[in-house]
């Protein structure tokens, strides 16, 4: 049984044409009338029930049951016969920037056990016409990785995929809107969903012009080209408001795809602080930073608790692990 809504609709508005075409089919005088009514390919009750279980019912059933919906526009996807190229790019892009904002979202959750943020079960919710829509759902992992603090990070994560429309409102024509911090207070969690945000910007490359993010049930906010240039500048050196100067030692986990950005964990009375570096790692330096224990220095940002969140590292060094004591 049907019970959600937008499936639900589509089925209230089939059952009115269901209705209409049973009047029609009674009012024909014979059995060949409604025979050949039935087989008429201009038929406007049949027209419209293939539009609904063919086009409506499958974006319904997507609008349903996702977190995130994205839909893609261009000129490859204008007819019935979408490029595969171009599907096949809207998927991957998908799920490797919104497994990075996850994998993001929980590293910077505290007491997070990396074994959860591995088993990240990110899910393709459907497919729709209408250019293309994608529906994609973050399930949650099998109770036997979960722990009370791994639930709050899940629900983190979770959110962090359901604000990522709102990021693109606040895009305007040269920088980002100031709004956004209202919107997305933590500094590091903003930096986060814009570096996915840019990341899932089309560059029109494989015949994809726009891409639209929504939360089902809510306007699609949209990504072209021209964000993707504004975001791409304002994210080599993001504005810090409280913009103070500071020096935190901790561990370094994986660094993101373009390695500018990396976490820095197990600081002590901070926890996880996400770092921004000036210019890209050569591999050489992003191989030795990779695990280590650095400390760095720069300017940062707090969330509203005076935690520090978010830096714009000046300099670093690795430092020698202080050797652990001795049981015997």
């Amino acid at each position: 049984m049907v019970t959600t809504a937008w499936q639900h609709q589509t089925h209230r508005r089939a059952l009115s044409v269901f209705e209409q075409l049973s009047v029609a089919l009674r009012v024909a005088p014979d059995d060949a009338a409604r025979d050949a009514f039935m087989a008429d390919p201009k038929n406007p009750y049949l027209g419209l029930l293939d539009a609904l279980y063919g086009e409506d019912f499958q974006l319904a059933r997507v609008l349903d049951t996702s977190d995130l919906v994205v839909h893609a526009e261009g000129p490859a996807l204008r007819d019935a016969l979408p490029s595969l190229r171009a599907a096949t790019w809207l998927c991957s892009i998908a799920d490797r920037q919104l497994r990075n904002l996850i994998m993001a979202t929980m590293d910077l959750a505290e007491h997070t056990r990396r074994v959860l943020s591995r088993n990240i079960n990110l899910r393709l919710t459907g497919l729709a016409p209408g250019s293309l829509y994608a529906g994609f759902k973050l399930q949650a992992p099998p109770d036997d990785l979960f722990d009370g603090a791994d639930d709050a990070a899940f629900q983190m994560a979770r959110d962090a995929l359901q604000a990522l429309p709102s990021v693109p409102q606040f895009i305007g024509d040269e920088a980002i809107l100031d709004g956004i911090r209202e919107r997305l207070p933590d500094p590091a969690m903003r930096d986060a969903s814009l570096m996915t945000a840019l990341h899932m910007a089309p560059t029109g490359q494989y015949g994809i012009h726009t891409l639209g993010l929504s939360v089902p049930g809510n306007p699609t906010a949209e990504l072209g080209q021209r964000e993707r240039v504004v975001l791409r500048d304002a994210l080599r050196r993001p504005p810090l408001v409280d913009g103070h100067q500071g020096r935190f030692v901790g561990e370094v986990r994986e660094l993101d795809l373009d390695k500018t950005r990396f976490h820095l964990r197990q600081i002590e009375h901070i926890g996880t602080l996400r770092c921004v570096l000036p210019d890209p790692l050569g591999r050489a330096d992003a191989k030795a930073l990779l695990g280590e224990q650095v400390v760095v220095n720069g300017s940062y940002a707090s969330d509203a608790s005076g935690r520090p969140r978010l830096m714009l590292v000046e300099s670093w060094r690795v430092v020698e692990r202080p050797e652990q004591p001795s049981l015997l």
